[in-house]
């Protein structure tokens, strides 16, 4: 069963949703909602594209696993308060908004993150190395939040409430897989985040290699296991995000009944064959040893190319799609997105031998490929 959100529909995921014949209820035009709903059962594999469709579930299931689940690692001040049993020593504090300038800060255990309890993609994140920079912190949220408050449904990004956490160190990966029927963990996607430096919390560029998968599944696949023993998951989907650091891997948050949004997760079908949607619908368990042995050595990657928050949306006149296609070597897919909700205009899976071209990318200025009103008007004053 899938709520599919049509504004980022991935082509494999349309192809797969008609060859498998699931059962569709689309966000745009809900129709029938009360009879897809009804056939929801434990047994039954649910899956969404867009956490915008999880408003849809809470409405007309609200009292079933799928949903209960959901709306527990929607909240990122719950999921804390559950997983401080596998990590016990890990600061976290839940604040109003209201309360959100008036904190002490000297109880502050700087560096921390600071976030919506109820968020998505990198909206409203923002890492405070130490105290002098809290305040300026506090205002980037704040016009951050007011940017994207007509973009999103209040169920994907609420301000309310805020998380601030400890700031943790090391690599951070980004894991796709579900649980079973009998609430076994399965792995279908292991991609690696690339920062431009430390403040950095943009999602433009993740990537995958036999070297990725290498590095996380064992300590993925072991966290899979302890937070089924906190949460009795099963025929359940979730993208999650770990840091790691040594021996040591955390949490940074779940999302529920999702892949890697926007189709980002397609990126295991270039780098090693994976149809996930299929993998999920038919319980299929990938033997990643195998899989590993038939990589070849490239690094596959993709860019999430979102307008600068410098520009505002709702100027945007068009987007200069072959000229920002020219900045990739191996374009193995040019995906342009056009959502009303959400920043992405491209999303771009390509191919190569080093990290060289992902660095370049990572901090290339994307304001050039996108013309504004503004702009237009701008030239016209320039001619005339």
């Amino acid at each position: 069963m899938m709520i599919l959100n049509e504004q980022i529909l991935s082509p494999l995921l349309q192809k797969t949703l008609e060859h498998l014949e699931v059962p569709v209820l689309k966000e745009e035009n809900p129709v029938n909602c009360t009879a897809f709903f009804d056939s929801l059962g434990e047994k039954q594999r649910l899956l969404t594209n867009s956490e915008s469709g999880l408003s849809l579930l809470n409405a007309y299931c609200p009292d079933s696993d799928q949903n209960r689940w959901s709306k527990l690692f929607k909240n990122k001040g719950k999921m804390r308060a559950i997983l401080s049993n596998i990590y016990p020593d890990y600061f976290y504090q839940v604040v109003t908004a209201d309360n959100l300038f008036s904190l002490q800060i000297d109880r502050i255990p700087f560096p921390v993150v600071l976030k919506p309890t109820f968020g998505y993609s990198s909206v409203g994140v923002y890492k405070v190395k130490q105290k002098e920079e809290w305040e300026k912190a506090l205002r980037q949220f704040e016009a951050d939040i007011m940017l994207s408050k007509d973009l999103y449904d209040p169920a994907v990004i609420n301000q309310k409430n805020l998380l601030i956490e400890k700031w943790i160190q090391g690599e951070e990966y980004a894991v796709d897989g579900y649980y079973d029927e009998q609430g076994n963990p399965v792995i279908l996607n292991m991609f690696k985040r690339l920062f431009k430096d430390e403040y950095d919390t943009s999602d433009r560029i993740y990537y995958t290699s036999k070297q990725v998968i290498e590095e996380i599944y064992d300590q993925a696949h072991s966290f899979m296991t302890e937070l089924q023993k906190l949460i009795p998951l099963r025929n359940y989907p979730i993208h999650f995000e770990i840091r790691k650091q040594g021996d040591i891997v955390i949490p940074i948050e779940v999302n529920p009944l999702r892949f890697a949004g926007a189709g980002t997760t397609d990126l295991g079908y270039y780098a090693y064959g994976h149809n996930v949607y299929e993998q999920y619908f038919t319980q299929q368990k990938p033997n990643w040893k195998s899989i590993i042995e038939g990589m070849d050595e490239s690094i596959y990657s993709f860019c999430c190319a979102e307008i600068p928050l410098a520009l505002s949306q709702g100027l945007v006149e068009s987007v200069q799609h072959e000229q920002f296609q020219k900045e990739f070597n191996h374009v193995l897919e040019y995906r342009p997105i056009q959502a009303a909700h959400d920043r992405t205009f491209a999303i771009v899976f390509f191919k190569s031998n080093t990290l060289d071209e992902n660095r370049y990318l990572l901090h290339l200025n994307l304001e050039p490929f996108v013309q504004t009103h503004d702009h237009k008007k701008h030239e016209m004053e320039h001619i005339f």
